[in-house]
Order: structure tokens, then C-alpha cells, then sequence
């Protein structure tokens, strides 16, 4: 595959702050152009919201929340053993029946 090259497009402005972004890719580059996509630094500063929500997921669970956590899944083990068992159960009088 022969290297294209486009000289004057490599880098474009950003719409936010007009900081200048550098492109090695034109297929990226027309990406970031139909998006409208932002720098680096600004697509952080929109993401504040969310890192704070990180955070406060990072924090330690409460034994009442982890209790709630192992109920649950004691629950959902328990009704997918019993579905199997059913499964099995049809399987095996299936089987017993000859209508395999």
C-alpha cells in the first residue's frame, strides 16, 4: 500500500479553547472534523462530573450494601440451579419416554 500524503491537514483547531491538534491519520483527522471533536484537556474538563462519580465508587462498600450484594447473587444461583434441574428433569423423562 503507497503512502498518501496530505501536507495541509494535518493539524486543526479546537472548537472549544483553539488549541491546536496534531493529526497523524487523515482518516482520524476527517473523523474529529465530522464530530466536531474536542482536545484532550477539554474533553477531560466535560468528563468532571463523572471522575467525581468514579471516585465515590472507589470508596469502600458498607456491610449492609455488601450483605444486599450477597443476597443477591445467593438468590440468582439459587433460581438458575433450579432451572437447570428442571431442564435436566425434562431431559431425562424425555429420554425415558422415547420422544427423543
Amino acid at each position: 500500500m503507497r503512502k498518501r500524503h496530505w501536507i495541509d491537514r494535518k493539524n486543526r483547531k479546537c472548537p472549544d479553547c483553539n488549541k491546536i491538534i496534531y493529526y497523524t491519520r487523515k482518516d482520524s483527522f476527517d473523523r474529529a472534523v465530522g464530530n466536531n471533536a474536542v482536545c484532550k484537556s477539554c474533553a477531560q474538563v466535560d468528563r468532571k462530573l463523572a471522575m467525581e462519580t468514579i471516585e465515590k465508587m472507589k470508596q469502600p462498600k458498607s456491610r449492609v450494601h455488601k450483605k444486599n450484594i450477597s443476597q443477591g447473587m445467593t438468590l440468582w444461583w439459587q433460581e438458575r440451579k433450579e432451572q437447570e434441574s428442571l431442564r435436566y428433569k425434562e431431559f431425562k423423562w424425555d429420554r425415558l419416554d422415547g420422544t427423543n
